[in-house]
C-alpha cells in the first residue's frame, strides 16, 4: 500500500511540474490550480481501474486481517467533499479510507461533490479473502441457492456456535447450528445476488454471495420433463389418468416417475394409489407400482424408478394408468440425470513445456465461471524420455507461492483423472480477476480443451 501511494503521489508530482512548466501557477487557464467552487469536480487518481462488460474493475485484494487502504486526491480539493460507500452503505469521509471490511466481493463508490452541490463519482471492485480458519459455509451450487421461504440447511465448518445469519441487509430467523449444519429461514426479500454474512463465536464472517429466489433449485445434472399436470380426483375407472405411449416413449429405463398428489378428505378414511396401463389387470405382472393403501407417512410427491419391465408393460399397452381412490392427482413428472452442460473455456492442442508453451484462458473468458463452478482441463499424456510429467494452474502473474496459485503444481500420473476435475473458488476468482486471467503451466503433457460446468 505504501509502494503504491507514493508511485501515486510521485505521479501527480511530475504531473503538476509539467504543467507548471507550461503555464504559470497563477495562470487563469490552468484548472488544476485555479479550479473553483463552481468548478466540476474531479477525482484525479490514475489507480482506479475501468470496469469492463459493466463490471466494475478491481481495485485490490486483500485479506480479512487487513484493513481497507485508499487515498484519493480530487479538485477542487478547497470545496470538494469525498464519500466512501461499500455495499450501498456510506463507511467513511474525507480524502483517505482505513477500515475493516468483512470476506467477499464488495462494490466501492468513491464519490466527490462540491459545495455547489457538483459531483462525480468512481466505483469499483474490492476483493476480501477470508483469514485461514475463518468460518465458511458449503460452495455448491445447490448449498448456495436459497429459495424466499423456505427452511435452508448448509454445511458450516470452522465454527463452534452460530447465533444469526445476514442475507445482504435483511437477518433470517429460527437459526440454529449442530453437528456443522447451520439451519435457518430465508427472509422474504426481492430475488437477486447477495452476500450472506454470519455471526459466530461473537464475530461477523462474511461467506461469499448465495442466490435468493422465489423458485425451487434446479439441479443442472437433473432433467425434469412434465408428463401431465392438471386436478383429478382420483376415483378407479370413473376418474383417473393416463400418459400415453407417445409420452411415456421418451422416459428413459432408470428414470425416476414423480407423483405429487393432495389427500381428499373421506368420509370412509380410505385412500388408495396404483400404477398399470390402460389394460389393468389384477396380476403382479400388470402393474407398475402394485397397489397400496395412501397415508400420512407416504411420501409426497411418490416417486418409484421406472424400470425395464415397466417399459415393456407401458410400450405393449398403450400408456402408463394412474389409478386408485380418495387423492387428487395433479403432476406426473420424470426426473433422469444428465450431465451437466460443459461451456468451453479453450480448445486447441499445444504441448505444455513451462514458459516456452502453455495456455492462458483470459479473464474475460473466466468472468462467465462462476465460484462454485467445477473446472475440467482435457488432457494427454507426451511420452517424455525423462518419465516426468507435470501440471500447474496459476495465473499470469507466475509466483511461487500458494497464494499465487489457482491449483498447486503436482505430477501427473497414470492414475491422474483425466479430464483433471477442481472447483473454482472465490479465492481462485479474486486472483484470477486481479490477475488478468488463468494459466495453465507445467511439463509433458498436451492441452487439449478447457471447460466448466455449473
Amino acid at each position: 500500500m505504501i509502494t503504491k501511494n507514493i508511485s501515486k503521489y510521485l505521479a501527480m508530482f511530475f504531473m503538476v511540474c509539467g504543467m507548471a512548466a507550461n503555464t504559470a501557477c497563477t495562470s487563469d487557464e490552468d484548472p488544476f490550480f485555479t479550479a473553483g467552487e463552481d468548478d466540476y469536480p474531479r477525482i484525479l487518481n490514475t489507480d482506479i481501474p475501468e470496469g469492463k462488460g459493466g463490471e466494475p474493475g478491481v481495485l485490490m485484494t486483500i485479506e480479512r486481517t487487513q484493513n481497507f487502504q485508499f487515498d484519493v486526491m480530487v479538485t477542487p480539493v478547497k470545496y470538494t467533499t469525498v464519500t466512501w460507500l461499500i455495499d450501498d452503505e456510506q463507511v467513511a469521509e474525507g480524502l483517505s479510507i482505513d477500515t475493516p471490511v468483512l470476506a467477499g466481493e464488495h462494490i466501492v463508490k468513491i464519490v466527490a461533490a462540491t459545495t455547489k452541490g457538483l459531483e462525480t463519482s468512481r466505483t469499483c471492485k474490492l476483493v476480501v479473502l477470508p483469514a485461514e480458519g475463518d468460518p465458511s459455509l458449503a460452495s455448491d451450487g445447490k448449498s448456495r441457492w436459497l429459495t424466499i421461504g423456505s427452511t435452508k440447511t448448509i454445511d458450516c465448518t470452522n465454527a463452534t456456535n452460530v447465533t444469526k445469519v445476514f442475507v445482504g441487509k435483511q437477518e433470517a430467523s429460527n437459526v440454529s447450528f449442530a453437528n456443522g449444519k447451520l439451519t435457518f429461514t430465508v427472509p422474504s426479500m426481492a430475488e437477486g445476488e447477495y452476500t450472506v454474512v454470519i455471526e459466530a463465536d461473537g464475530a461477523r464472517y462474511g461467506c461469499g454471495v448465495f442466490t435468493v429466489s422465489n423458485t425451487e433449485y434446479v439441479d443442472p445434472g437433473v432433467k425434469e420433463t412434465v408428463l401431465w399436470e392438471g386436478s383429478t380426483e382420483i376415483n378407479w375407472g370413473d376418474a383417473n389418468v393416463t400418459v400415453s405411449a407417445a409420452d411415456m416413449a421418451n422416459v428413459p429405463v432408470g428414470a425416476t416417475i414423480r407423483l405429487v398428489y393432495e389427500m381428499a378428505d373421506m368420509p370412509d378414511g380410505y385412500h388408495a394409489l396404483r400404477i398399470t396401463t390402460p389394460w389393468w389387470g389384477d396380476n403382479a405382472e400388470d402393474q407398475i407400482v402394485a397397489q397400496f393403501d395412501l397415508t400420512a407417512d407416504t411420501p409426497n410427491p411418490f416417486e418409484f424408478t421406472y424400470t425395464e419391465a415397466n417399459k415393456a408393460i407401458v410400450d405393449e399397452r398403450g400408456g402408463m394408468l394412474i389409478v386408485g381412490y380418495g387423492y387428487k392427482l395433479t403432476k406426473v413428472v420424470a426426473v433422469e440425470n444428465v450431465a451437466p452442460a460443459e461451456t468451453t473455456l479453450w480448445e486447441g492442442g499445444t504441448e505444455i513445456n513451462w514458459g516456452d508453451a502453455n495456455v492462458t484462458v483470459s479473464a474475460a473468458d473466466m468472468a462467465n465461471v462462476p465460484v462454485g463452478a467445477t473446472v475440467h482441463v482435457y488432457y494427454q499424456m507426451a511420452d517424455m524420455p525423462d518419465g516426468y510429467h507435470a501440471l500447474r494452474i496459476t495465473t499470469p502473474w507466475w509466483g511461487d507461492n500458494a497464494e499465487d496459485q489457482i491449483v498447486a503444481q503436482f505430477d501427473l500420473t497414470a492414475d491422474t483423472a483425466n479430464p483433471y476435475d477442481f472447483t473454482y473458488t472465490e479465492a481462485n476468482k479474486a486472483i484470477v480477476d486481479e490477475r488478468g486471467g488463468m494459466l495453465l503451466v507445467g511439463y509433458g503433457y498436451k492441452l487439449t480443451k478447457v471447460t466448466f460446468s455449473k
